[in-house]
């Protein structure tokens, strides 16, 4: 194989399997603290796309303003909705509510995409690229863009992770997904662990959208391909497994970018699904996780 050419696909696929990881941490990181799926996750992906697009192409601020804009509006928006529907539902509905937190989060999904069909249309609104040009090095390509969502989707992960491990909110949280009971006696708001790592995993999906407007313009059904590939990750990685989500994302990502390229078109969503089929039946635990080890 020529080296440009592997080189290229490489970079290709860190940069596709970044986006996936990011998807997929917030996303295991609500499942790891809570016990939920969150089927609504790639209409939180949506709703950061439309954020980007209004702050970067109507207001003309400079894009690192709509992913910190996309981020904390997300935020906001994800501690609300557990604060408001599902604190409310873990209340009510006793032992039954993880079952019906699935019926309420699809709920969700519906109502965002079809506000959003109402609000915006189905027209898809998107901004040519985050940092314009391309540096060639030995035949190689290295698209600005690109190199830019690596970085920061690879940075907002190592942040969260530093977040989680080492701060005194973050061992709360981490406190909390162990053992809710034992955290609650020694002090620990659980409740309040809940909605803030639902802010997080929400934020983790505003930004995800704000990145890959480039590449997911903002529509109602945006969220749609990132949040499938997403549910990917968190299986491949282990459920509540951030470093595991990471680690798969960026495996998926190699996997499609080479399968893109030597075979016929389709073909790496054969292999992806495969391998989580194959996974599934014989290390239902995950890839990178022995026993769906937790944040």
């Amino acid at each position: 194989m020529d080296f440009s050419i592997f080189t290229q696909l490489f970079v290709l696929g860190l940069v596709r399997g970044t986006m996936y990881a990011l998807m997929g941490v917030g996303l295991s990181l609500i499942f790891g603290i809570m016990g939920i799926v969150n089927f609504a996750h790639g209409e939180l992906f949506m709703v950061g796309c439309y954020i980007m697009y209004f702050v970067t192409a109507m207001l003309g601020l400079p894009f690192p303003l709509g992913i910190i804009a996309s981020g904390a509006g997300l935020l906001i928006v994800g501690f609300i909705l557990e604060k408001g529907l599902i604190s409310t539902l873990r209340k009510k509905a006793g032992r039954e509510w993880l079952m019906d937190s699935f019926v309420l989060t699809i709920g969700l999904m519906v109502i965002f995409q079809n506000l959003a069909l109402i609000i915006f249309g189905a027209i898809q609104r998107g901004i040519p690229n985050l940092v314009a040009g391309s540096l060639v090095i030995k035949e190689v390509v290295f698209i600005y863009d690109h190199m830019t969502i690596l970085s920061l989707a690879t940075l907002t992960v190592g942040l969260l992770w530093s977040f989680i491990k080492y701060t005194s909110l973050g061992k709360a949280i981490r406190a909390t997904s162990q053992h809710s009971e034992a955290a609650q006696t020694l002090g620990i708001d659980s409740g309040l662990m809940y909605s803030i790592a639902f802010g997080i995993g929400a934020a983790l999906a505003g930004i995800s959208g704000a990145l890959l407007i480039t590449l997911y313009p903002a529509n109602p059904n945006a969220g749609m391909g990132p949040v499938l590939k997403s549910f990917v990750v968190v299986i491949l990685g282990g459920l509540g497994n951030i470093k595991g989500a990471f680690a798969a994302g960026i495996l998926v990502g190699l996997l499609e970018a080479f399968a893109m390229f030597y075979l016929a078109g389709g073909w790496q969503n054969v292999i992806v699904f495969s391998i989580v089929i194959a996974v599934l039946v014989f290390k239902p635990a995950g890839l990178f996780a022995a026993a769906g080890e937790r944040p």
